[in-house]
Order: structure tokens, then C-alpha cells, then sequence
């Protein structure tokens, strides 16, 4: 009879952690003074003349305006542009009737759109009337200012509050002020974060969609500005993805790391407007004077080595010594660094490293999430492979390149990745989850090449030869020893997981079977309980 084989216990082929590190929507680093920085100047207005002799329908109009029932009044005013469609002061009157008729409790969606309108109107009442102009910008200019600052005052009370409603609110203002002054980009892109909070809030499906219909505002935020903020290059590109559009995140996200990475370092000197600066800016040793007035910025030669700063309002300037005066770093458009005082005795202090700044590590994990989600795993192979080339000492992408890696079979390659992420960040469940997966894979690999081996020497009916036993004695040597080595990072997994952690389940399942495969059977007994938890439905993992 030819020799058999001994059968080994059924053991199954476990999963990676499907998630790759992907930052949870939404983290917003933008600054409050970033946000609502607004220096109002005096404004000399002149109203709009009603004039409306020999029109009954504009003394309607204005009549039913002091009544404050603006739907009558704007059904007269639009009676008043049936009769003559280059009435040019019927159409002012809409605008005003327009911005007048909404409130603080006006749905945000209809509140931006009577701002619209009213905008429309004006731009009518110009085209029939151009000596109109200067009064009407003039009165834009105001609305813009009282739209934008209540925006700015509900969204910090939204902050306190934490209440959905006001961050709508805060929304619908913002709202207005970008349909009043449609390139001004600040409100757009207030208006967006507002949104988001609010669908924070709300959460679930609701929440969810919400979100998604913040997209077309941050395309026309980036679409209109010059610069657009890291910020929103990265909630976009996340918003893509979350609503299965991977293709326009990569896109986007190639274009933010272009477009970021040819900033120029630099510090940007504001606070009140038209304050006076001193200051020293070293960088990578070399020292020079710097001078000024705010808004200022100083442009750096390098994006590399140690730049610090020191700035103060020199005593004794002519220029507001009283106002506010900061300073920031900006590297990629990031802010590395800031400072601000209101006393001119009292420095500013900043500084950096370059060298050891990676401000686009974020975008970039995006881009190759986002490429890892169009199922084009060789090319997100590739563009992981370069980051790691360039940032060898990064967890996140050595985790993401290792999942990858394992989730094609490839387990050496995966198992020196995902030892390097381990090591590098030790105390990340996932990443000690992933490495013993990659190791008890390849032993549930090479336990498959051992029955095949059996069979094959069964079916031919004659005994082993000596060369064959060794061959069987290795190959199985080398299947106890990756299971003993899965066992390690298992356990740790388990223990950074605690006792309802998510992968504690994961990690108890896949010990059970590497201590079976490596006979240390009280081990699996004390484990059996924690992994038979799971039921067949979670497929091993």
C-alpha cells in the first residue's frame, strides 16, 4: 500500500481587513479667523427711489411692502413689469421685495434663490436704467456685509450649539451672500462647510445624501478660485468617493496635488488691516530683516530644512498699534505653524522643519484609495510603490500597499510591507490584524500545495521515495512556522481591540486556527468561545 499522508484539521483562507485607512468625513482644519475674517468699511448709502407717480400698481407695491405682505406686493411689482418690461424702477423694487420677504426662517434652498432673483432683477434695472448702477452696487455691497456676517454669527452659534438647524441657518446666509457677489468664493465654500456639519448632525441616510448635495458647491468654490483650500480639495475628493465616483476623485485629487505642490513656502503676515511689522525670518541658518504692512507675505527660497520667524508691531508705529497682528507658515498650502498678538511688546513666534512635513500625505492617500476603488489594482500598486519610494517611513501607505499585496495572493511582498507598518505604528488593531492574515494565508496556501501532494502521491500507488518524505517534512515545517508566526500579531491585534472591539471577533477566529495548526491546544480552547462568536456568516474573517 502506498504511503499516505496524514490529514491535517480543515482550516479556511481568512480575509484582510477590507477598509483601508480612509480619514471618516468630516475632519475641517480651516481656522475660524480663516473663515470669517470680514473688515467692514463705512459705506455711504443712498435708497432707492420709489418714485412710483402714475403707476398704481407701484403704489401697491410699496404700500403692500410697508404692510410687510410681500407676496401681494411682488405680484403688483410683476403687474407693474407686464405693463412696461423696461421699467426700470419696478425692477429695483423686486429686488428689494425679494431680499425683504425671507427671514431667519426660510429654508436655506429658497433662501439663496430670492437672493438670486433679486440679483437678477437688479442686473435688469441697470441694463434699462445704467444710472442706476452706482446705487445698486452700492446697496449690494451692504447686503453682502450683513448676509455674510450674520453667516459668520450662526455658524459660531452653531459651534455652541450643536444643532443642525443652525448650521442651516448659517447656510442659507452664506447662501445669499454668494448669490449677491457670485465670485466671491468665501461664502461659497462657508456655505459648504455649514452644509456638512449640518449633515454630520443628522446622520444615517438622511445625513448621507445631504452631503452629496454639497458637491456642486465645492465644485463652483473650486472652480472660482484661484487657490482653493487643501481643505476642500480633500472633502471633495471624499464626497466622490463616498457616492461611488472614484473616477472624478482621482482626477480631482491629481489636480490638488499639481496644484498644491507648486505653492510657493511662504508666511503670511494679517490681522487689522494696515497694522505695521517688524520682523527676523531665519531659514536653514541664513538670517534676514523683514518689514511691513498687513495684509504682507514673505516668500520663502526653500521648502526644505528649519525656518523660524519672530514678528511684533514695532512701539511707537504710526500704523493701528493697537489692532491685531498674525503670523503663519504655509507650505503647500498648509499652515505648519501661527501666532497673533494684540500687544505690540509681545513677539510673535513660528517655526518648522520642512524637511520633515508631508502635507499632501492626505490627498495622496485619496488619490490611491480612490485608484484602489476602481478595481485597477496594478496601478494603485504602482502609485503606492512611489509613495512608499518617497516616504519610506509612512504607516499608512506601507498598510494600504501590504492590504493590497495580501488581497492578491502576493503574501511574502504582503507580510514585509505590513511587518514595516506594524513596526512603524504598533499600536493600530488593523495593521497587526492584516499581518497575521498574511501570514496564516500563506500557510493555508501552502497546506493546499501539501494536499494536492497527497492526493497525487495516492493516486500513483507507490511508496515515497526519500527525496519525496523530505520534501513533505519541509513543506510542512514551513506551513507550523508561518502559522506560529501569524500568532503573535493575532494576539496583539486582540488585545488593542479590547473586549467589544471590531476586531477582536476577527482576531480570535483566526487565532483558534493557528493555534490548532501548531498543536497548542488550550490556547485554541481559551479562544474557541471569542471565535465561535462570529457564526459562519461573517466568512472567517
Amino acid at each position: 500500500m502506498p504511503e499516505r499522508l496524514p490529514r491535517q484539521p480543515k482550516i479556511q483562507r481568512y480575509t484582510l481587513n477590507a477598509n483601508l485607512t480612509d480619514p471618516r468625513l468630516i475632519t475641517m482644519t480651516t481656522r475660524q479667523s480663516a473663515l470669517f475674517a470680514l473688515f467692514l468699511g463705512s459705506l455711504g448709502l443712498v435708497a432707492l427711489s420709489g418714485c412710483s407717480a402714475g403707476n398704481p400698481n407701484m403704489s401697491a407695491a410699496e404700500s403692500a411692502m410697508e404692510q410687510e405682505n410681500y407676496d401681494r406686493a411682488l405680484a403688483n411689482v410683476d403687474s407693474a413689469i407686464a405693463q412696461d418690461s423696461a421699467n426700470a424702477e419696478a425692477y429695483a423694487m423686486k429686488a428689494r421685495i425679494l431680499r425683504q420677504m425671507v427671514d431667519s426662517t426660510t429654508p436655506p434652498g429658497e433662501y439663496k434663490q430670492r437672493y438670486r432673483e433679486a440679483r437678477e432683477a437688479e442686473q435688469q434695472a441697470i441694463e434699462f436704467d445704467p444710472g442706476q448702477r452706482s446705487t445698486i452696487n452700492s446697496q449690494r455691497e451692504l447686503a453682502f456685509i450683513e448676509e455674510y456676517q450674520k453667516g459668520a454669527d450662526a455658524f459660531n452659534e452653531a459651534r455652541k450649539s450643536r444643532s443642525k438647524d443652525d448650521f442651516m441657518r448659517a447656510a442659507a446666509f452664506f447662501g445669499a451672500a454668494s448669490a449677491i457677489r457670485p465670485d466671491s468664493t468665501g461664502p461659497i465654500l462657508n456655505e459648504a462647510f455649514a452644509r456638512l456639519q449640518a449633515a454630520r448632525l443628522e446622520g444615517g441616510d438622511q445625513g448621507t445624501q445631504e452631503m452629496a448635495e454639497v458637491i456642486p458647491i465645492l465644485e463652483t468654490y473650486i472652480e472660482k478660485e484661484d487657490q482653493p483650500s487643501k481643505d476642500a480639495y480633500t472633502i471633495l475628493a471624499q464626497l466622490y468617493r463616498q457616492n461611488k465616483q472614484p473616477e472624478r476623485a482621482i482626477d480631482l485629487t491629481e489636480t490638488a496635488i499639481e496644484d498644491l505642490s507648486n505653492r510657493p513656502t511662504h508666511i503670511r503676515v494679517s490681522g487689522t488691516q494696515g497694522v505695521d511689522y517688524t520682523g527676523t525670518v531665519e531659514v536653514s541658518g541664513s538670517s534676514r530683516s523683514v518689514e511691513g504692512t498687513t495684509p504682507d507675505r514673505i516668500e520663502l527660497s526653500t521648502s526644505e530644512g528649519m525656518v523660524s520667524g519672530s514678528f511684533q508691531k514695532p512701539e511707537g508705529g504710526k500704523r493701528q498699534t493697537k489692532g491685531q497682528l498674525q503670523v503663519a507658515l504655509y507650505m503647500q498650502g498648509t499652515e505648519l505653524a501661527s501666532d497673533q498678538t494684540t500687544s505690540p511688546a509681545e513677539p510673535l513666534e513660528i517655526s518648522a522643519d520642512l524637511s520633515a512635513q508631508t502635507p499632501l500625505a492626505e490627498l495622496q492617500n485619496q488619490r490611491l484609495n480612490a485608484l484602489n476603488s476602481t478595481g485597477n489594482t496594478a496601478r494603485a500598486m504602482q502609485a503606492y510603490q512611489e509613495q512608499i519610494e518617497q516616504n519610506p517611513d509612512d504607516a499608512t501607505y506601507r498598510y494600504n500597499y501590504g492590504s493590497l499585496l495580501l488581497n492578491a495572493d502576493r503574501y511574502d511582498e504582503a507580510a514585509e510591507q505590513l511587518a514595516r507598518a506594524v513596526e512603524l505604528d504598533p499600536d493600530d488593531p488593523k495593521k497587526q490584524y492584516n499581518l497575521g492574515a498574511a501570514y496564516l494565508n500563506e500557510g493555508v496556501a501552502l497546506q493546499d500545495s501539501l494536499v494536492s501532494l497527497r492526493d497525487s502521491l495516492t493516486a500513483r500507488e507507490q511508496p515515497l521515495t526519500d527525496e519525496e518524505r523530505k520534501m513533505v517534512r519541509e513543506l510542512d515545517e514551513q506551513r507550523r512556522g508561518l502559522f506560529r508566526d501569524a500568532i503573535p500579531p493575532l494576539e496583539r491585534a486582540r488585545q488593542l481591540s479590547g473586549p467589544g472591539g471590531q476586531y477582536r471577533q476577527n482576531a480570535c477566529s483566526a487565532l483558534f486556527q493557528a493555534y490548532v495548526q501548531t498543536e497548542q491546544t488550550e490556547k485554541a480552547e481559551e479562544v474557541k468561545e471569542c471565535a465561535g462568536q462570529m457564526g459562519n456568516s461573517d466568512g472567517g474573517r
